[in-house]
């Protein structure tokens, strides 16, 4: 599946406003709402979750959706909940996400279904489970078969689940699927797991998970000009979202992808509180190798392949700019000897 990850956002609404159809691809894939009042009556095979990082896991359950809902001639439909129904429910416990709303929307809009992001509101969290299948799920989005993760459940208080499900749809055995967990090198694929690899900066075993590389994209903001002082001239960047998961701090290697040219670039960025200069604040400053140019107010995504090293407290600016020389020089070295991942 490819993955551009620069599109507009898309607007949440309640259940109660939406119905199948509402949303379509345009000529450039992205997902827009569907103005033209043309609605498919065929009915819909349906599956719902958070879908936090669209891991393997979740691919698994995308691809599913997609062939089961080929071979039974009906519409694929995902539903995923913005904001995280823990952010609604535990507001002063968010947990870092390993996507933004914004990169989920788009990694899931990269598959030949239609994807649904509704609005975790009131409404929804006070809606008995036995409404929402026969009146949401059944009514509005014509489902007639459902794929559920594992460990998924829904409706006011969480009762909604599997047994729920197949006391309430028609020939469960076929209309009801549940897939088990994905496993890799015998662990679970979960986003608990990927954050837990994002802690010990261990970047193989995240992008193994995920499928892909993790990245930051954000827009390019005016820094303290530090990086152009020191010879190494960096992209700030502004994810316009505070609650994204943070890798370890420390340097690492990718490559960076620019949105207004659609050109790709070598890149090393630190990630962290710029110790040696005192910092305070969290930063993701990414350098491109081989770029000559202004890059304030852009778009750009950086993509982590390598952890280089941890970030480190210098004893003066020299010092620094050696360590940064070295570093540049050991992300060749792993380019050379590993690539980057086929993921």
């Amino acid at each position: 599946m490819s993955y551009q990850g620069f599109s507009s956002p898309l607007k949440l609404r309640s259940w109660t406003e939406v119905r199948k159809g509402d949303f379509e691809k345009n000529q450039r894939g992205e997902i827009v709402e569907n103005l033209s009042g043309n609605k498919n009556s065929r009915g819909s095979m349906i599956s719902l979750g958070n879908f936090d990082g669209v891991h393997c896991g979740h691919r698994k359950i995308l691809e599913t959706l997609v062939l089961e809902s080929h071979r039974s001639n009906l519409d694929p439909i995902l539903l995923t909940f913005e904001p995280h129904p823990r952010y609604y429910f535990r507001p002063d416990e968010k947990p870092s996400l390993l996507t933004t709303p914004r990169e989920k929307i788009e990694l899931l809009q990269a598959w030949p279904i239609e994807v649904i992001p509704l609005a975790f509101d009131k409404a929804l969290a006070e809606l008995e489970p036995e409404d929402f299948i026969t009146h949401f799920l059944q009514e509005r989005l014509q489902g007639e078969r459902f794929l559920f993760g594992h460990d998924h459940r829904f409706g006011k208080g969480a009762r909604g689940d599997l047994a729920l499900m197949r006391k309430m749809i028609p020939n469960p055995d076929e209309n009801v699927l549940m897939l088990p967990p994905l496993k890799m090198d015998g662990e679970v694929v979960s986003s608990s797991a990927i954050r837990m690899a994002l802690d010990s900066a261990d970047i193989v075993k995240v992008n193994g998970l995920l499928g892909r590389p993790f990245s930051y994209m954000g827009q390019v903001i005016r820094g303290d000009g530090r990086g152009t002082i020191l010879g190494f001239p960096t992209a700030n960047l502004d994810l316009g979202y505070s609650n994204k998961a943070v890798v370890a701090y420390g340097v690492y290697g990718g490559r960076a992808f620019l949105k207004s040219t659609g050109e790709e670039f070598i890149a090393i960025a630190n990630i962290g509180r710029t110790p040696t200069f005192a910092g305070q604040e969290q930063k993701i400053e990414v350098h491109l190798l081989n770029f000559d140019g202004h890059l304030y107010d852009q778009e750009l995504r950086f993509d982590l392949h390598f952890h280089i090293r941890p970030e480190i407290k210098f004893p003066s600016i020299e010092a620094l700019k050696h360590q940064i020389g070295q570093d540049i020089t050991k992300l060749h070295q792993m380019i050379g000897q590993n690539g980057f991942e086929k993921l």
